[in-house]
């Protein structure tokens, strides 16, 4: 058994509406690459994300009197503490940098998987 990591790259950027599969399936048959049983196959959460419209204008979100609060000692906005908060059951672990949280359908992870890296506009 052996391990073989490939990323597929001709891969365009995902705008709302797009059909991962289908453009999964034409990146991997033009760079060439077969899928076989038991292969596994690994999807950022970004571009999911990105399909399924996923996106707040931070200008529209209301901060709560906690995120404000959290906001004093984070170099986070307090309106995307606001987000992350309302996508987690809880936080798991709080600093500067990173919020750790407990996602509301159940997986740890920072900033409750809230990204606003490479996200065009408001």
């Amino acid at each position: 058994m052996s391990l073989i990591l490939t990323p597929v790259t001709d891969i365009p950027d995902i705008k709302p509406g797009d059909h991962l599969p289908q453009l999964i399936f034409e990146g991997l048959s033009t760079q060439g690459i077969s899928l076989y049983t038991n292969d596994i196959l690994v999807v950022t959460q970004k571009i999911v994300s990105k399909a399924e419209d996923r996106f707040i204008n931070l200008s529209t979100v209301t901060p709560s009197d906690e995120a404000l609060e959290m906001a004093k000692s984070s170099r986070k906005r307090p309106q995307l503490i606001e987000i992350i908060m309302s996508e987690s059951r809880k936080i798991v672990r709080f600093n500067k940098r990173t919020i750790i949280t407990e996602h509301n359908l159940g997986f740890i992870s920072a900033n409750a998987g809230i990204d606003h890296s490479n996200v065009r506009g408001k």
